[in-house]
C-alpha cells in the first residue's frame, strides 16, 4: 500500500531546521566578526599608547643627551678655569719671588763685598764679584747659608789679586717659594 502524505510537514520542518541553523550561523559570524572588531581595536589603541610612552621616553632621553652635553661643556669650562687660575697663581708666585729673593740677598750683602753679576736659571743662581778679604766673602756665603731663599750655597773659584781684592763665584739654588 502506498501512502501519501499531503502534508508536507517533516519537508517544511527540515526547511524551518535549516533555516534556523542558517540564522544561526549568520548571527555567530556576526558576533564573530563584532568580537574581532572590538579585540582589534583594544589591541590598536594598546599598540598607540605603547607607541606614544616610547616617543615621550626618546623625547626624555634626547633632552637627557642635551642636558649631559651641557654639563660636560660646563665641566670642560671648569677644568678650562681651574687651569687659568692656575697659570695665574703661578705667574703671581713667580712674580713675588724673585723680588722676596732679590730683597733678601740685598739684605744680607756685607757692605765690603760688591756684586758684580747675579745670573738665574730655572732656579740655579750664579753670582759673582769682589770683596775686600776673605773674611768678607765668608760672612757673606755664611748669611747666604742661613737664609731660606737660598740652598747649596758653594764657592766655586775665590782668588785674591794683585791690589788684594778677592773675585770669588758663588753658586746656589733660590727657593721663591720662601
Amino acid at each position: 500500500m502506498i501512502r501519501i502524505n499531503l502534508l508536507p510537514v517533516k519537508a517544511a520542518r527540515k526547511r524551518e531546521f535549516g533555516k534556523q541553523q542558517l540564522i544561526l550561523l549568520g548571527v555567530a559570524v556576526a558576533v564573530a566578526l563584532v568580537a574581532n572588531f572590538l579585540w582589534w581595536q583594544s589591541v590598536d589603541n594598546e599598540l598607540s599608547r605603547v607607541q606614544r610612552q616610547i616617543d615621550a621616553t626618546r623625547s626624555d632621553i634626547a633632552q637627557l643627551e642635551k642636558t649631559i652635553g651641557e654639563v660636560k661643556s660646563i665641566t670642560q669650562e671648569k677644568k678650562a678655569l681651574e687651569d687659568k687660575l692656575k697659570i695665574l697663581d703661578d705667574l703671581k708666585q713667580g712674580r713675588t719671588g724673585p723680588v722676596k729673593v732679590l730683597d733678601e740677598l740685598s739684605s744680607i750683602i756685607p757692605q765690603k763685598v760688591v756684586l758684580e753679576d747675579f745670573t738665574e736659571q730655572g732656579g740655579n743662581v750664579s753670582m759673582r764679584g769682589t770683596a775686600v778679604t776673605y773674611d768678607d766673602l765668608s760672612t757673606f756665603s755664611k748669611k747666604l747659608k742661613t737664609s731660606k731663599h737660598f740652598t747649596d750655597v758653594v764657592i766655586k773659584k775665590a782668588s785674591q789679586r794683585n791690589d788684594g781684592v778677592v773675585t770669588w763665584e758663588i753658586t746656589c739654588r733660590a727657593n721663591y717659594q720662601a
